[in-house]
Order: C-alpha cells, then sequence, then structure tokens
C-alpha cells in the first residue's frame, strides 16, 4: 500500500508537492484552506488572505517562471500578470490530474507526531472541514509543508502609531489603489512590494511618500536590447565567474543606467550583498516627483510623520507596512523545526536536521534571485524520492554542520535584514538539489553527445526544463524548450509586420558574453 503524504497548501509549491509524489508511487492528499488553488496567484478581495495586489506584474520571465516539464506557451507574453499566471497553474494542475488529490476548504490546525513517531515517523494532522463544518484528525506517514512564508505580518514598533487618525495596513492586505485616491500615503520599506505599490499609488494619490531605513538597488526586467534580464544572468557561466567579478561587474551595469544616489536610493552594500528590487517605474516615478524617497520613521503624531532625519511629513491620509513577513508555521510547534531566533534550521532549507526519521519537509521557504516555482519544485522531488527511499539523507551531526557552515556564510555575506531568510543563489542551489536525485545535466557527457545543447545548458539561461534532460523523471520535451527559448521570448513581440529582419539573438547573447570576458580580464589586469 503506497505510503501517504499530507501537502500543506496548493501555491506553486504545493501542486508541484503532489506531482512529485505522484511521480515515485506516493500516495499526496493535500489540505488547501480556500475554495481554489493557486496560493498567493489567486487575486482576492478578502483582507485575511494573502495574495499579490491585483496590478502585479511577474519579475522573471515566463522562460525560468514555469516548472520544468511544462513550459508556458509560446503565444504567451514574456512577463504575466497574477491572472495570467494564476491561469497557468490552473492549467498545470488540470494537465496532471492534481485538483482530485485537493481537499478544498480544509485548513489545517495543528501538525504533531504519532505516538509512536521515533519508529515509524507519522504525523497526526488536525484539520477544519469548512464544508461540513467538522474538525478531523488524520495520520500520515509523511508531511510536506507547501504554506510559503507570506502569513505573518512584519510590522516595526512605532512610537505614537496607535495614535495615528489615518488608515495603518500591511502590504499584505493592499489589493488596489482604489481607497487611496487624492490622498498622501507613506509607503514603509524598499523592497519588491514596497516599489511595486508606491509606483501604483503615485498614478492615483496626490502624494506617495516612500520612507526608507536605507537604500538599494534597482535594476530593470529588460537588459540590452530589450531581452527578458533573467535570460542573460541566470546562467551557469555567470554564477561561474568569480564573486568578485561577479559583484564588480553588476555594480557597474545597475549603475550605468541609474546613478541610485542621486535619486535618494544610495546603498553601502554591493549588490551581492543585497537583494536588488526589479522595478522599471520607480526611477521615472521619482523623477516625476509623484514618489519621494525620505527617511525612515521615528515616530507618529496625530496625522504627522515624523522621520529619523528631523523632518516631517504632514497630513498624511495612511501608512503602508511593507517590512516584509517572519518566517511562521503556526500548524508546527518551535520544538519540531527548532526555530532560531533568526532563522529556521533546515538542511538543504528543506529538511529539519533535528527530526529522526526524516519523514517533514519544508517547501518553498526561500528568499532567491531568481523565481521561487521551480526551485520548489525540485525541493519537492528531492523530498519525494527521499520519502519514497529512492536518496538517503547524511546522518544527523552532518546535516547540523551544514546548517551552521551555511548561517555562517550567509552572516558573513549578507546585511542583516537578509540574514533572516534562507537565502540562495537560483543556479548554485538548482544544480545542488537536482544532482541529490540524478537530475542535474552532465555537461561533459552533453558536450560529447550534443554539444550544441551542451552550450546552451552552460552559457544560456538555466531554464527548469534543464534538469529533465536525464535521469529520473526525464521528459522528451526538454531539448526542444531549451533550443527554442529565443523563439519563445520573440514569437509574443511579433504583433505587427515591419518588413525588418530581426537581430539574431544568439549573436547578440555571444557579444554580451565577449563584452563580459573582456571586462573580467580588464579588472583581473587592474587590481
Amino acid at each position: 500500500m503506497p505510503k501517504r503524504v499530507a501537502i500543506i497548501g496548493t501555491g506553486p509549491s504545493g501542486l508541484a508537492a503532489i506531482k512529485s509524489c505522484l511521480e515515485v508511487g506516493l500516495d499526496p492528499i493535500a489540505f488547501e484552506a480556500a475554495p481554489w488553488l493557486g496560493g498567493l496567484w489567486k487575486y482576492d478581495e478578502t483582507e485575511d488572505r494573502s495574495c499579490v495586489p491585483y496590478s502585479t506584474i511577474t519579475n522573471t520571465s515566463k522562460h525560468v517562471s514555469c516548472f520544468s516539464d511544462f513550459p508556458m506557451s509560446i503565444e504567451w507574453p514574456n512577463y504575466l500578470t497574477c491572472k495570467k499566471y494564476l491561469l497557468y497553474f490552473q492549467t498545470y494542475a488540470k494537465h496532471f490530474g492534481l485538483e482530485e488529490r485537493i481537499c478544498f476548504e480544509c485548513k489545517v490546525t495543528e501538525v504533531e507526531p504519532s505516538s509512536d513517531f521515533s519508529q515509524t515517523g507519522r504525523w497526526r494532522v488536525r484539520y477544519r472541514d469548512k464544508k461540513r463544518n467538522k474538525d478531523r484528525v488524520e495520520e500520515f506517514d509523511f508531511v510536506m509543508v507547501c504554506s510559503g512564508i507570506n502569513s505573518d505580518p512584519r510590522v516595526p514598533d512605532i512610537p505614537g502609531l496607535v495614535g495615528f487618525t489615518g488608515d495603518v495596513l500591511h502590504s499584505r492586505n493592499y489589493r488596489t489603489w482604489t481607497n487611496f485616491e487624492g490622498k498622501k500615503v507613506v509607503v514603509l520599506g524598499l523592497g519588491n512590494s514596497a516599489a511595486d505599490i508606491a509606483c501604483e499609488l503615485s498614478q492615483h494619490a496626490s502624494q506617495v511618500y516612500l520612507s526608507v531605513h536605507t537604500g538599494t538597488w534597482v535594476v530593470s526586467r529588460l537588459s540590452g536590447g530589450g531581452e527578458p534580464g533573467d535570460l542573460k544572468f541566470l546562467s551557469r557561466f555567470v554564477a561561474a565567474l568569480p564573486k568578485s567579478w561577479l559583484a564588480f561587474l553588476t555594480r557597474h551595469l545597475i549603475t550605468k543606467k541609474l546613478d541610485v544616489a542621486s535619486f535618494g536610493l544610495d546603498v553601502k552594500e554591493p549588490p551581492d550583498k543585497r537583494c536588488p528590487i526589479i522595478n522599471d517605474e520607480l526611477p521615472n516615478r521619482i523623477l516625476t516627483g509623484s514618489i519621494q524617497v525620505r527617511a525612515d520613521i521615528a515616530e507618529v503624531q496625530g496625522n504627522t510623520v515624523y522621520l529619523n532625519d528631523e523632518s516631517k511629513l504632514e497630513e498624511i491620509d495612511a501608512i503602508i507596512f511593507a517590512t516584509g513577513y517572519n518566517f511562521s508555521f503556526p500548524f508546527l510547534s518551535d520544538k519540531i523545526l527548532c526555530s532560531k531566533e533568526k532563522y529556521i534550521p533546515l538542511y538543504k532549507y528543506v529538511f529539519p536536521p533535528n527530526l529522526k526519521p526524516s519523514s517533514l519537509a519544508i517547501v518553498g521557504a526561500l528568499r532567491v534571485n531568481g523565481p521561487v516555482p521551480p526551485l520548489s519544485e525540485i525541493q519537492c522531488r528531492w523530498a519525494a524520492n527521499v520519502f519514497a527511499g529512492k536518496a538517503n539523507l547524511p546522518d544527523m551531526q552532518t546535516m547540523l554542520d551544514d546548517v551552521e557552515t551555511r548561517q555562517n556564510i550567509l552572516e558573513a555575506n549578507t546585511i542583516p535584514c537578509c540574514r533572516s531568510f534562507h537565502l540562495v543563489n537560483f543556479v548554485e542551489y538548482f544544480d545542488e538539489l537536482a544532482s541529490f536525485v540524478g537530475a542535474k545535466p552532465d555537461l561533459w557527457h552533453l558536450l560529447r553527445t550534443d554539444p550544441q545543447l551542451a552550450l546552451r545548458c552552460f552559457f544560456g539561461p538555466c531554464l527548469p526544463a534543464q534538469f529533465r534532460l536525464m535521469g529520473p523523471g526525464s521528459w522528451e520535451g526538454a531539448r526542444d524548450v531549451i533550443m527554442g527559448v529565443q523563439e519563445s521570448r520573440l514569437y509574443p513581440l511579433r504583433t505587427r509586420k515591419t518588413g525588418i529582419k530581426e537581430k539574431g539573438a544568439q549573436t547578440g547573447s555571444y557579444f554580451w558574453l565577449l563584452v563580459f570576458l573582456v571586462a573580467a580580464i580588464i579588472y583581473a589586469l587592474m587590481k
């Protein structure tokens, strides 16, 4: 009889978990508190649910934001609205028959070890069946937590905030601009959400103030020639460059387009120590004056906001906290996860190292310089293989040592506000986990058997399809996806016949590569 797996949440991570379990012969049952799948990507007006704002556009292109064996249509645009991205996940679930494995409107309230956990590794899952208005308990052999990390809003303690006479909300509860038309709004924070909200409001509010503790690097979705930036920068070639070279070149490319200091966004740390934000509008909105970058909030008195640089903002109508989230899994006790003050220790950011047997996996609790869904998928494939006995984990001490080493590296190489995140490099982490399931592409083998494909895999974008070329779960369509990425990029842009021959995509890519190499050599000689 197949081992049962409880999957909590049916956003991108949960859907990948269901499919990964089915691929190795497990029996997955997914619990979803909402009446629908898709997680944050399902827009909903209900304030007690987390979702992306209505105007959200993906920060990463369709080419790298998909699952490994289900590419997006060549006809789809390079970047997606939240509605379009949700449609992708719905289509994925339908194509692989995943919905029949989902218990909708069933909210998990507690996950605890069974009485014989030390022998069996089994779990008791308590959940509220809203449709039947009943509390239920079931036992499972394994658990995959796929509920995400955007459930517990982080709100700073600001003196006088309780007495503020305007509206106060967290970005978790922000949906659209309609309630802020003609108002003066302070947006606190400088991540992707803060920038997106500020830019949208700046077109409707009377004035938007972006209150920041420090500046940041701002990058565009598009690189030179209008190509999605992730098609150039998320590659094995770039990941293989010395970190000092990459930091120097990244800083040069960013500052060549935008001098962040002159826009009030000055930042001391290099781009590799502070995750840049992706936003195409922010510099323009600052130039028009509709967004003013201001200092951090010191205190609030009535409708006046006092800032740390001794200036003040008067007659403020609303304050929006885009200050992120705390890692939180309310249905799991801290004893199970052995949570630290700043982070949750997880082996390779998936398995709690203190649990034996290793029958629980945390999926998608990542911050990354790229899209999360394909990394969640490779986490699921690895976890499913471990649960099915097809892959092994090291002993507890080895896992604990790895967790400590990774955290030490993170603390040594990032700013304090990033150290609580499970921050990973897209290409390196993808390769590492894929090697555990035998899905990492063997470039030397490909160089002998299919040299053109090997070069694409190294110099081209690190597409999720690369991890279906070989090994368990390989897919015959993977090569076509990799070789056809430039056609997929250009196809949706051909909405008007011009009679002008398109510039060869590969010519542009190799020119960029040559420039990169020359710059690296010059930098090395200058040292």
